[in-house]
């Protein structure tokens, strides 16, 4: 039987002054990254122009691109959570099936090195009005979750009016896991995939953030479906 827990409890609420000391430390080091990371980004765009580079270098550089291009999108999702709620948020329409292909893109060759298939089903093309690149970063979230964890079969997304799915064949999760998976650095008893145990905890607060609360149902051994679900204030 699956087990579908949208709000999770956490093992703690910190205190206001936690949180202000937590919100200061991300913005400061979000805003240190960004230096070197533009840095990289502008030196690739340039090399980017060399005509001379062969096609195995312009794939890595394309990869190299790509990779600064999704850490850039991180830093402004961490920034955004550094930020007061009571902030007024920086909103734009956002196509879903163009986030939604983009991240089925950047994944599609590590599904492949592992022999996994990949199906991407539309139902409805919503567009969000919210803030730029916090939906991206989430979905990437869940698809690397659910390409990490999963070894055979393969992984479904799903767009619909209301919501975007994941759905994998991993090794899924039982009550206890579930029940901890949205807290920070959670890592389930045994586990032995590599992961730092913070992205299914970072897709969850930019959820409670943007009014999109994020739902697993998981049953152990035939894998877990991950749901962003978007509030009607949000769609067109």
């Amino acid at each position: 039987m699956s087990v579908a827990l949208p709000r999770p409890p956490f093992a703690a609420n910190p205190s206001p002054e936690a949180a202000e000391r937590e919100r200061d430390f991300t913005r400061d080091a979000s805003h240190e990254l960004r230096t070197p990371l533009t840095v990289i980004r502008v030196a690739s765009d340039l090399i980017a122009h060399d005509d001379g580079l062969s096609p195995a270098s312009r794939r890595s550089l394309a990869r190299i691109q790509d990779a600064v291009a999704g850490m850039e999108a991180v830093i402004d999702a961490l920034l955004f959570l550094a930020r007061s709620e009571q902030a007024p948020l920086d909103v734009d329409d956002v196509v879903v099936r163009e986030v939604v292909e983009r991240e089925v893109d950047r994944v599609r060759p590590i599904l492949r090195h592992k022999q996994l298939a990949l199906h991407l089903e539309v139902e409805a093309e919503p567009v969000l009005h919210a803030p730029p690149r916090i939906l991206q970063v989430m979905l990437g979230n869940l698809l690397s979750n659910a390409v990490r964890f999963t070894d055979a079969g393969g992984v479904v997304v799903r767009l619909k009016e209301g919501c975007v799915e994941v759905e994998d064949s991993g090794i899924g999760m039982d009550a206890a896991t579930l029940a901890r998976a949205f807290e920070p650095f959670y890592r389930g008893e045994g586990e032995q995939y590599v992961g730092s145990g913070l992205g299914l905890s970072i897709t969850h607060r930019l959820g409670q953030r943007c009014g999109w609360p994020v739902r697993l149902d998981s049953t152990p051994g035939q894998g877990t479906r991950a749901s962003i679900l978007f509030g009607k204030a949000d769609r067109d």
